[in-house]
């Protein structure tokens, strides 16, 4: 037969594991969450490069043709930072941009273009 001390302490160290998990999980959203919003920031910072570099790239263009497909590009990248302004409004975050590495390449190739 088991004491009543030993009940409760076992109880005891179960609800306090319980506790740890829980802790746990909101740490691995919160991780998970921070993740999500850096990436978005990196996508909005590519964007936002876009928008600077299209209308080079355009005015740069051999063809209509080519004038033609960019433009159209330059208006679909307007409606992804829109789209992505509104992802950061509705998840309570600022459309901060982050600086991404990779498009700095893009952007000095283009330039040397």
């Amino acid at each position: 037969m088991k004491s009543t001390n030993t009940i409760i302490d076992k109880k005891g160290i179960l609800q306090e594991e319980k506790g740890n998990s829980e802790k746990a999980a909101t740490e691995i959203k919160q991780g998970c969450r921070n993740i999500f919003v850096d990436e978005l920031k990196e996508i909005y910072f590519s964007e936002k490069a876009l928008i600077i570099s299209i209308p080079i790239m355009i005015k740069k263009a051999a063809n209509k043709e080519l004038v033609n497909a960019l433009t159209i590009h330059y208006d679909f990248t307007k409606a992804h930072i829109k789209r992505l302004e509104d992802i950061f409004t509705s998840i309570g975050e600022s459309e901060t941009v982050t600086k991404y590495e990779a498009m700095y390449g893009d952007n000095k190739s283009l330039k040397e273009i």
